[in-house]
């Protein structure tokens, strides 16, 4: 029983000295790409400036955590100093509060 090999992987495997030269173009090409790489920043700045407030009340219309829970986070976050905007949401069950803070 006879095997043949076919194909790149014979060809490279019958010719080590293009083999060779193909690994060592390779490294050269990763050791060249790796001094000329675009600079990463290992700890990026990633504030966003938004703090999101989201309180369950089960069983509750949307009128009732309005009233119950969404007011009531309003009037307390109302006198932080710096927060640029302020959306409410009530839902059925649910309540959320997004606080945009003025940047820098």
């Amino acid at each position: 029983m006879t095997t043949e090999m076919h194909g790149m992987i014979a060809w490279f495997a019958r010719n080590d000295v293009a083999a060779n030269l193909l690994m060592i173009v390779i490294v050269a090409l990763g050791l060249y790409s790796a001094t000329r790489m675009i600079p990463l920043e290992i700890f990026p700045d990633t504030s966003r400036n938004i703090i999101t407030i989201e309180a369950i009340y089960r069983g509750a219309s949307p009128a009732e955590v309005e009233q119950a829970v969404n007011l009531r986070i309003e009037e307390a976050v109302s006198d932080i100093i710096g927060i640029d905007n302020l959306y409410s949401n009530a839902l059925e069950g649910v309540a959320r509060v997004r606080l945009e803070l003025l940047g820098g």
